[in-house]
């Protein structure tokens, strides 16, 4: 019985050792970059939106000439563009950031490349239809647009609120391991 304590008691000590060690070696791992290559997508995502429920309303105003789409929508695809060049930057990471990180970075990195996929499809359909940038199909391209966005920016908030909550508690779990020495 005694041995059997022991044993327990030796268990136990070596989990409370090591699993705040691998908590601590994940983070460590964490590589700051990602999280400043998501917040300047962050702040790319935040424009393209408000440009994408713009369009979406243009969709539904009848007055306005194919020019303007063709203006607001070129607007858009250099700000895609600048999306895309820094999903570029992200996955040049993705080799020396943790595991959760790497997930991130293919799930940003997908809905990014959805978001250009979508766009261009959008832009095409404006040039195959001049004479009616109001009728359908087009206004549903725009709804793509703003809804892909959308998903976008909510992928990267929750992206970086992970990792920011994820950081406070690795500090608390050191903080816990040094105080319990």
């Amino acid at each position: 019985m005694n041995v059997r304590k022991a044993l327990c008691g030796l268990v136990l000590g070596l989990v409370c050792v090591v699993i705040p060690s691998t908590v601590y070696a994940q983070a460590t791992s964490d590589n700051p970059s990602v999280a400043g290559q998501l917040n300047d997508a962050k702040t790319i995502v935040a424009k393209i939106k408000k440009d994408a429920i713009q369009m979406q309303s243009y969709a539904q105003t009848t007055g306005l000439s194919w020019q303007t789409h063709s203006t607001a929508l070129e607007k858009i695809k250099t700000d895609v563009n600048e999306l895309q060049q820094n999903m570029r930057g992200l996955q040049s990471h993705r080799t020396v950031a943790s595991s959760w990180q790497q997930e991130a970075i293919d799930r940003v990195t997908a809905l990014a490349n959805d978001l250009a996929t979508n766009m261009n499809a959008t832009i095409d359909r404006l040039n195959k239809s001049k004479s009616r940038p109001t009728t359908p199909p087009y206004p549903e391209y725009l709804k793509a647009n703003t809804r892909i966005v959308t998903d976008l920016g909510d992928e990267i908030d929750a992206t970086i609120d992970y990792g920011q909550n994820k950081a406070k508690l690795d500090q608390l779990g050191q903080q816990l391991d040094s105080s319990a020495k």
